[in-house]
């Protein structure tokens, strides 16, 4: 069957039955039948779900068909589904009851026979909209022809495009309407609207009143009643044709010698010249009028934990195709890729709300670390040109730690200097409390020499190092210590942080320090594996991280048993 389309009810309130009905209670094991569940009313949801079925199967359906009869000013709105159903075996079966938001119809028992029941008619239902309930006209038979339509209805159907020039990302809507000097009583779509060359989004359909507006075509008059209504935002330049749709449209009978019947009537096409937008460095297609706005949940963390910094970008256009967010630099500190949320609805006017890109901001230097202004750039088309909305700039202050070389920031007094590679733990920020004690010219002499001692130790390990750098292995303990870790880390109920720090220390242990120049196989996978450490650790808490945390754990520990 052809897509079918409902026509919204005029009421605002819900207000709806549901019936269900089979086309025999008794048939054969080789037989079919029919169930057939009707929503009447308004309000009612979308999904209508097949009802608990007992030694019956379903081999068919749903079909839908709406029908919408307009009489004396008022509409009124019945959908039907149709689903075929086959018995399993000989003996009781049930169509359970069927729940529709909060109607219900009640269970069906039906009893099933061995072999076929023998033919049976087609089924037949009341017609809601006053329909002949013998199904027959009773003058058919004597007359010796069938019942027909002396004139056709002058009915017509009509897609109106709100523009029909624009650039690509702009929006138009395209409306469906039928005009009518006659009562309807069923529209389907015989050949669905296509809209290649565009992005669709639905829109309500307008409130017009149950019996429509007022319309003139060619000198007479009729009902307008708007159907159906599309946003079509073109994705590219040129010439675009939307195609005729095809309306099947029932008549109901206006006398007790007309049957109604069915025509059908299709749009014209709809033709719309797309022109191409402006090219310009860091153009990301928005079109429409929007304003940007940055934030940071906190202007003051610890050093070692996280900010989130917001970038909202609000307005009317096409902001449901940008997905790109901006680049975000900060000195001494490092940046993790966004995550975006939106909130947007479709209007008339195009897709209104926001999207906010979220990122977490890791800082690597204590004191005063800013983060510039974003920016954003769409093309406005009152003003036919590009303009850019920009951000103010933000400042984050980071207490503790050290500061990076070149990075202006107030020094954390006895802090210790942060080695080259990944974030220190926790435990490694703190800084040390024991302060050296006085010596004397003996102690001075002592210390020196151990100093001399150590520094040939140092010459001769890092001399060990350079020759075993490409395949470093590390002592059995620290292997059994960082597995032991990694197994506590994807099976105990801990924070993503304590997880994450449980993580790093295994990699430490088992790699030690990575060489930023070392581009091995396995110095890429540690240094992979530390980046997604770092991330769990500082993200913002937005939803359950155990499985990525499991998976990472479990990563983790195949590499130390592979290159540890």
């Amino acid at each position: 069957m052809a897509g079918v389309f409902l026509l919204a009810a005029s009421a605002l309130a819900s207000s709806f039955t549901v019936r269900s009905e089979v086309d025999a209670r008794k048939v054969g094991v080789e037989d079919q039948l029919q169930l057939t569940i009707t929503v009447e009313g308004s309000g009612a949801p979308e999904d209508v779900p097949v009802p608990a079925l007992v030694n019956l199967e379903v081999v068919g359906g749903p079909s839908q068909s709406t029908q919408v009869s307009i009489l004396n000013g008022r509409m009124s709105q019945v959908r039907s589904l149709t689903w075929v159903l086959q018995p399993r075996a000989p003996g009781k079966a049930e169509v359970g009851v069927v729940k529709v938001g909060d109607q219900s119809a009640p269970a069906i028992p039906i009893e099933v026979v061995a072999g076929s029941g023998g033919p049976r008619g087609p089924s037949r239902r009341a017609d809601p909209f006053g329909a002949d309930p013998f199904g027959q006209d009773p003058f058919e038979e004597m007359l010796g022809r069938g019942r027909g339509r002396a004139v056709e209805p002058k009915l017509l159907v009509e897609a109106s495009p709100s523009r029909t020039r624009l650039r690509v990302g702009e929006p138009l809507v395209l409306t469906y309407s039928i005009l009518t000097q006659t009562p309807v009583s069923d529209l389907q779509f015989k050949e669905a609207p296509q809209f290649g060359g565009f992005w669709v989004e639905d829109l309500e359909r307008p409130q017009t009143g149950p019996s429509g507006e007022a319309a003139t075509v060619g000198g007479e008059s009729y009902r307008r009643l708007p159907v159906l209504r599309k946003l079509l935002f073109p994705t590219k330049a040129g010439t675009l044709t939307i195609p005729p749709a095809v309306f099947r449209v029932g008549i109901p009978r206006q006398s007790f010698f007309d049957s109604g019947g069915v025509v059908e009537r299709a749009t014209r096409p709809v033709t719309v010249t797309v022109e191409p937008l402006p090219d310009a460095p860091g153009f990301s297609g928005a079109v429409g009028r929007y304003s940007a706005s940055a934030s940071l949940d906190r202007d003051t963390v610890p050093f070692g934990e996280a900010a989130t910094l917001r970038f909202r970008v609000e307005g009317t256009g096409n902001l449901k195709w940008i997905d790109r967010a901006p680049e975000v630099q900060v000195r001494g500190a490092k940046v993790y890729p966004p995550q975006a949320k939106s909130d947007l609805r479709a209007t008339p006017e195009g897709t209104s709300g926001s999207r906010t890109w979220e990122f977490v901001v890791v800082p690597e230097t204590s004191g005063a670390v800013e983060v510039p202004a974003l920016s954003f750039s769409y093309y406005e088309p009152s003003a036919g040109r590009i303009l850019t909305t920009q951000t103010s700039p933000l400042t984050l202050r980071v207490e503790g730690g050290t500061v990076a070389a070149g990075v202006p920031a107030t020094a954390a007094a006895g802090a210790p200097a942060r080695t080259a590679g990944a974030l220190p733990l926790r435990t490694d920020l703190d800084a040390p409390r024991l302060a050296a004690p006085l010596l004397g010219g003996r102690g001075v002499a002592l210390v020196v020499a151990l100093a001399l001692l150590l520094h040939a130790g140092l010459w001769g390990a890092d001399r060990l190092r350079g020759a075993a750098r490409a395949g470093h292995t590390a002592p059995p303990r620290a292997v059994r210590s960082a597995l032991k870790d990694l197994a506590r880390a994807g099976s105990e109920a801990m924070s993503k942080e304590q997880a994450a720090v449980l993580v790093e220390k295994a990699l430490h242990e088992a790699f030690g320090e990575v060489p930023e120049g070392d581009e091995g196989e396995r110095a890429r996978a540690v240094r992979a594996l530390l980046d997604e450490v770092h991330f769990v650790r500082y993200a913002p808490q937005l939803g359950d991280y155990s499985e990525k945390i499991q998976a990472l754990a479990a990563r983790a520990a195949e590499a130390v048993r592979r290159w540890a």
